[in-house]
């Protein structure tokens, strides 16, 4: 896209990705408003929508990383010490992170991970690669809420384990 090589269109979405963070850090997600994202970035509606469809699209730019590395780690291409890293700084934000793996959240954050996997791997591994990101995100959901303790090395084992999902059954 050639908006991401301007770099207004890199500063206006950094901006909304700012203010996203912001908020979320302060109140559920359900509870932010798109006008209010919009004034904590100083941006007009339809900058807004030039750069994102909804608050659910900004969510989802603002966990990329994270989805990537669930991705990558289902298709066996991430570290150990990767998968770690990322699971430190979801712990770190575990209060927002329990919200955003709930509900309609957590299933469109699978889907995008879903999405990713499939991607990398081909149109056929699309239930499969759902399978991985349900389990990964169910994984994170239950280590977050602390109904299954485990360290975060096994976690990320488990994590990596996932990438057995997408392996071929014949």
């Amino acid at each position: 896209m050639a908006d991401e090589l301007d770099p207004r269109a890199r500063r206006t979405r950094g901006a909304i990705l700012a203010a996203f963070t912001t908020l979320a850090l302060g109140r559920r997600y359900d509870a932010i408003r798109v006008a209010e994202l919009i004034a904590a970035a100083g941006i007009g509606r339809s900058t807004f929508y030039e750069h994102f469809r909804s608050k659910d699209e900004v969510l989802v730019a603002a966990v990329e990383p994270i989805l990537h590395t669930l991705a990558s780690a289902a298709l066996g291409r991430a570290s150990k010490a990767q998968v770690r890293a990322m699971l430190d700084h979801v712990w770190e934000q575990r209060g927002v992170a329990r919200v955003l793996l709930d509900g309609r959240t957590g299933a469109r954050l699978a889907r995008r991970i879903a999405a990713l996997i499939t991607a990398r791997r081909g149109a056929s591994a699309t239930l499969p690669a759902m399978a991985a990101a349900t389990a990964q995100l169910t994984m994170l959901r239950l280590w977050l809420r602390g109904e299954v303790a485990c360290p975060v090395a096994d976690l990320a084992a488990h994590m990596l384990a996932c990438r057995a999902l997408l392996n071929d059954p014949t």
